[in-house]
């Protein structure tokens, strides 16, 4: 439950009675967690397709004060998952569509819009007025500033990610909880990467999203979260649905080991490393078949989260150590995760510059 200081008190108006009295009627909810849905003050990072079925969702429910920060237009293609918007709002800034979207839907929300986007200039002063953080940004040095100011403020960190037909949920920073960092530790130099290249389905981003919001509202009324220091991990695909335990790294030896080799051990036929070592190439089939480190052995990212896939590795590993390789880093740190969920110690090999 958030702790909101300094606030006048909050009153419902007729009109607000009859318009939530669905919710109203709910035990979780009530007349006292309406209000606390209206004196909540929400920060969404990044208006894509993320953001649009949460800010909707939020809306609806009865939030009080949403900040929406992107500097982004909008184009054709963000149209399949971006559903705020059309056709007519081309060209337009997020900001200013969504805020016309949202005042329809909730007259008595307040939409501050911050057209630019978070930077660590402008993160602490913009932090500092909200209450949650939701993320739906798509790299990881956005993240990474979120990450850091949640928890020098002592804000509570909403994230959310998709990929493709996967996506994932959690919450960072609550209660003294798990950070982002946690998941993906800012030593693996992530800045300049960037997490959504492979195309994305646009129910993914709704599905996403939708949960997203539901953390989002839980953490206002202080219900129980079940994702509170886990992962949640989802496929619409195929209908997987899993929750992934992360140690924090102030309370756990269980600590990821990243090995750097440098370019001159990268020419060489890597034999008498490939004598302990076992090397798993995620790249694609094509691309590991146009050229690959000798004697190494491709696995695909996408195959790289079945359960055989685990067994297979924690079978042949038996006498040898692990290394992870492709030609982006993102994708050794995503299978690194699954590594570490098995508790299957590995390396990472960085790629060339």
């Amino acid at each position: 439950m958030l702790n909101i200081k300094h606030r006048k008190k909050i009153k419902l108006s007729q009109e607000e009675y009859k318009h939530y009295s669905k919710q109203l009627i709910l035990d979780n909810i009530g007349i006292e967690g309406q209000k606390k849905l209206k004196n909540a003050k929400v920060l969404i990072v990044g208006a894509g397709g993320l953001c649009c079925p949460i800010i909707m969702y939020l809306a609806a429910s009865g939030i009080g004060y949403i900040g929406l920060i992107d500097e982004d237009r909008i184009e054709n293609s963000n149209l399949n998952r971006q559903i705020l918007y059309s056709i007519s709002d081309i060209k337009k800034f997020k900001v200013n569509s969504a805020q016309k979207k949202i005042q329809k839907i909730n007259s008595n929300c307040k939409i501050i819009k911050h057209r630019y986007n978070l930077n660590t200039d402008n993160s602490i002063e913009i932090l500092s007025y909200y209450d949650i953080v939701v993320d739906t940004t798509d790299n990881f040095s956005a993240r990474y500033i979120i990450d850091k100011i949640c928890h020098q403020l002592h804000k509570t960190y909403i994230y959310g990610a998709i990929d493709q037909f996967d996506g994932q949920v959690a919450v960072f920073n609550y209660k003294n909880g798990i950070r982002y960092k946690d998941l993906y530790h800012q030593d693996l130099l992530l800045e300049n990467d960037h997490c959504n290249r492979n195309g994305v389905m646009g129910i993914t981003t709704g599905y996403i999203g939708i949960l997203q919001a539901i953390e989002t509202i839980k953490t206002i009324l202080g219900l129980e979260k079940k994702c509170k220091n886990f992962l949640l991990v989802y496929n619409i695909l195929n209908k997987i649905n899993k929750r992934r335990k992360i140690f924090s790294k102030r309370n756990s030896n269980n600590k990821m080991n990243v090995t750097k080799f440098n370019n001159i051990l990268l020419k060489h036929d890597l034999i008498s490393i490939n004598n302990n070592f076992i090397i798993i190439d995620l790249r694609t089939k094509t691309d590991f078949g146009t050229q690959h480190l000798k004697k190494s052995i491709n696995i695909p990212i996408k195959k790289f989260k079945l359960n055989k896939t685990t067994k297979l590795i924690k079978y042949y590993i038996k006498k040898s150590k692990l290394i992870l390789y492709c030609n982006t880093l993102e994708r050794s740190i995503i299978a690194s995760h699954f590594l570490t969920c098995n508790n299957i110690l590995h390396y990472i090999l960085h790629p060339t510059k």
